[in-house]
Formats: structure tokens, sequence, C-alpha cells
């Protein structure tokens, strides 16, 4: 076939076992083939690059719609031990509509947060590794952890969540959304927020201008926004006034695929507003780097 939309490619969405993923922060409407694998290591510099955040991910496709997807963090000190949680995924693709030169795709996915490294709460103090090496401590500190669960590198709360992605394709272009729910249960005396997760999200095939195999070097650009809505928090029952809040975060990020299976990307997220406590009363959140290189192969 001459003419093969690359952003169909990058979805993993025709039969031909092409399975990469187009967005570099956010999830579409797409799965893995079956039986093919993917794995993928990234680096996330936060606080101008003080702190990182490596995670590493082991993908699969079970069938030829449903796929599991397992992220784990891990720290470069104590010959690379596993910490903080463990998040299993599963998405499945419920429709796809197809036309000349229009695909629309839609999907759903539930995945589960498990705290492995959890700090609990003792006494009236509480310790939260916010990333590797960066630990803050809180004493009496009922009305001072005010930010949401996703600030932490690690917390004690175990996380469901269950997210609906609607994806389009148009020539070149690619847009998603995704509307997402996470239940927050504690394990402890804390309770962070439940919270919603909204995004929207445009991707755009630079190079080749015209796609003729599935060897060719593609590059590609995004535009990826997250929009929060945090619930407020909760210590034994009682809530915690100053949390809670809206949150909209935004990413540019460039990504090259070789040979349909490696690739390489790279993404810069900045806040762009929050009406937050700490955001509004204390810091503005810095902005972060993400790195990551993926490969993906049949079993």
């Amino acid at each position: 076939m001459k003419y093969i939309y690359i952003l169909i490619i990058a979805l993993s969405l025709t039969k031909t076992g092409i399975t990469q993923e187009l967005f570099i922060n956010s999830p579409a409407a797409a799965n893995i083939s079956k039986n093919r694998l993917e794995l993928r290591n990234n680096i996330l510099g936060y606080d101008n690059m003080q702190y990182f955040h490596n995670s590493f991910d082991i993908n699969y496709g079970i069938t030829g719609k449903l796929s599991i997807y397992n992220k784990f963090f891990y720290t470069t000190d104590s010959d690379y031990k596993f910490i903080g949680d463990f998040t299993p995924t599963l998405r499945y693709r419920v429709y796809d509509i197809d036309s000349k030169n229009t695909h629309y795709r839609f999907a759903v996915q539930s995945g589960l947060r498990i705290p492995i490294d959890s700090q609990p709460i003792v006494g009236d103090k509480v310790e939260y590794e916010l990333h590797p090496g960066h630990v803050v401590q809180f004493y009496n500190f009922v009305n001072d952890i005010t930010v949401p669960i996703i600030d932490f590198h690690t917390t004690d709360n175990y996380t469901w969540s269950f997210t609906g992605i609607a994806t389009m394709l148009i020539d070149k272009l690619a847009i998603s959304g995704d509307a997402g729910y996470y239940k927050n249960f504690a394990k402890g005396d804390f309770q962070f927020g439940d919270y919603y997760q909204f995004g929207l999200n445009f991707g755009y095939l630079v190079l080749p201008r015209t796609y003729e195999s599935y060897d060719d070097v593609n590059l590609n650009i995004y535009l990826e926004n997250k929009f929060y809505q945090f619930n407020k928090n909760y210590f034994n029952d009682e809530v915690i006034f100053n949390s809670g809040g809206w949150r909209w975060d935004t990413y540019l990020g460039l990504q090259t695929i070789f040979f349909s299976s490696l690739i390489v990307e790279g993404s810069y997220n900045f806040p762009v507003y929050s009406n937050e406590f700490t955001e509004t009363r204390i810091q503005t959140r810095p902005s972060s780097i993400l790195f990551s290189v993926r490969y993906l192969f049949f079993l």
C-alpha cells in the first residue's frame, strides 16, 4: 500500500502488527498487537533538574484489542532497587470507525496504583518521598499536606482508575481526548482526595512527507494538555480545607521512530494554571523534562 498514514501506524490501529503509541505522556485509543512486547525506560527531571524520577514500563498485547501496561519506579542507587508505586493498567479498544481519510478509535482502560515502598504515618509525623532523594516530613500535619497524590513519588494510598479515550486521525494530524476518575483508598489514617483527569492532545507527522516504508524514520511533534480537578484530602475523616483545586499542565514533545520498533522521544512540561493553595500561596510548581526510549518486538 503506497498511501498509509503514519499516524495510524503510530497508534497501532491497523492489522499490520505495527504497535507504536503516538503520544508521549497521554493514552491514545490504541493497543499493542497480540504477542508484542514494549519495553520503555523513562527519566523525568524535576525542580530544575535537581531531582529525578526513573521508571520502567513493561507493556504487552494480550489480544488484538486488549493490552496490559505496567509501570515501575526505580532508583539508580542501591543496585537499581525498585521503589515507589507499581501501576498495572488494562486497556481495551472497544470500537473503530474508518473512512478513506478519517479514522476514529475508542478505548477504555482501568488501573490500580499499588504502594510498594510506602511511608506509613507514625504518631504526629508523616514522611513522604516526593522524588528519589527528596524526602519531606510533616509534623502536626493535619492542615499541612494540601497537595494531591500525583505530586508524590510514593504514598500509602491505593488508587483505582477508570478512563475513556477517543482518538481521531485526519491525514497527518491526530487529535485525542481522555477523561478519567481516580479513587484513592487509605492504607492508614491519611487519605488523599479523589480526582478527575482530562486530556486534550494533538500530534502531527513532520517527516517523512511521503510515507513509503515501515523502515522510514518518522518525526512527530506533540502538544499535550492535562487538566485535573482534585477533591480535598482527609486525615481521620477530617477534611483538610486548604487541599483540592484545579490544575492545567501542558507538554511540548518531539518523537523519532526508527524501523517501526525503536522510539526515542522527549517532552517539556510547564504549568499553565492552578488555583491550589500551594500554587497560589507558597510556590508555583517548576517545569520538568522527560526523556524516554522504548523498543517493541514480537515474542
